[in-house]
């Protein structure tokens, strides 16, 4: 199943994004999470990326060249 969150993720997306990813788990054995279409996101937002990236039941996919950026300044 893939995830496809659009626009910003930040403190005030990720608690939806989380539960979406909760729920998808319950019936899907792979989850991937598309963040090609993600605008914006903060420290929170890379907070469930990682858990999500060393999930061997999720994976990251989508990244963009910002996205990167951001997650390397803030240490991810």
């Amino acid at each position: 199943m893939t995830l496809k969150p659009v626009g910003d993720l930040t403190i005030f997306e990720v608690g939806a994004l989380c539960e979406d990813v909760k729920q998808a788990r319950t019936t899907h054995p792979q989850v991937e999470l598309d963040l090609s279409e993600i605008d914006k996101l903060d420290a929170a937002a890379i907070q469930l990326l990682i858990v999500v990236r060393r999930s061997e039941h999720c994976t990251l996919t989508g990244m963009t060249d910002p996205i990167r950026a951001r997650m390397t300044d803030l240490g991810a």
